[in-house]
């Protein structure tokens, strides 16, 4: 029996980058849109359920679960966590770090954080308004909040900034091992965040879920923004004459 020949197909799965329109950026547009597409069905989802009750066993049952754990120690830990959420801590870090990268003229990268932190927390406070979920009060704790509960704040914020400081430190980082620690000590401290939420019962688990969702939608559109803010400026410097030596 004689076997057909099936002509390869041109470049290969690595070359993508190379391959598709706009080249690196293209890549990046791509699976941004392709991210945030399922991130917004899972959000959507996910609060036409909240919407409709559908989560009430699972949410009063994971706070009660979390509550049975307290004790000093763990407390003094969650407490650490929240704060590091907070907006008091966020927002001057932001200040600190976007400073820091304008005096090294990485003013593209200092848009990015001041993008993805203060588009977070406006994102929030209209969702927090759309939807108008009560706080739960299944047992009294250390914080008192009177505020929305859907999405969480901390949740959001906390993964759109420290995912965006991850994202600009992985650029500058040359070795892959620091990368990847970077990438996973960025993301433990955002899960602490939203586990301390839901340990100190100011938080559904649908609400800490909620805010990762649409934080992550946020912190991909901000990536999006900054590289095509990158590939605009690159391709303007192409094309701009080489200035002229002086006399």
């Amino acid at each position: 029996m004689s076997e057909t020949h099936v002509a390869p197909q041109p470049g290969a799965p690595e070359q993508a980058h190379r391959l598709l329109p706009f080249g690196t950026f293209g890549t990046y547009l791509l699976l941004g849109a392709l991210f945030c597409l399922l991130a917004t069905l899972g959000f959507g989802w996910l609060a036409r359920g909240v919407l409709a009750d559908q989560f009430v066993r699972f949410d009063d049952g994971l706070i009660t679960l979390l509550h049975g754990y307290w004790s000093p120690a763990l407390n003094q830990l969650m407490l650490l966590f929240t704060t590091l959420g907070d907006v008091a801590v966020l927002a001057p870090l932001l200040v600190f770090v976007g400073a820091a990268l304008l005096r090294l003229r990485r003013w593209i990268d200092a848009f990015g954080l001041a993008l993805a932190g203060g588009g977070a927390g406006l994102l929030n406070q209209l969702l927090k308004a759309i939807f108008q979920r009560v706080r739960p009060d299944l047992f009294d704790g250390p914080l008192h909040l009177t505020s929305y509960s859907f999405p969480s704040g901390h949740s959001m914020g906390s993964i759109a900034c420290y995912g965006m400081l991850a994202y600009i430190g992985m650029q500058l980082l040359h070795k892959r091992g620091s990368r990847l620690a970077l990438g996973l000590a960025a993301a433990l401290l955002v899960l602490g965040v939203g586990t301390s939420r839901v340990y100190f019962g100011v938080h559904y688990p649908t609400d800490v879920i909620g805010g990762f969702l649409a934080g992550a939608i946020w912190l991909a559109l901000t990536i999006v923004l900054v590289q095509a803010a990158e590939w605009h400026a690159r391709r303007r410097s192409s094309a701009l004459p080489a200035a002229a030596p002086d006399r």
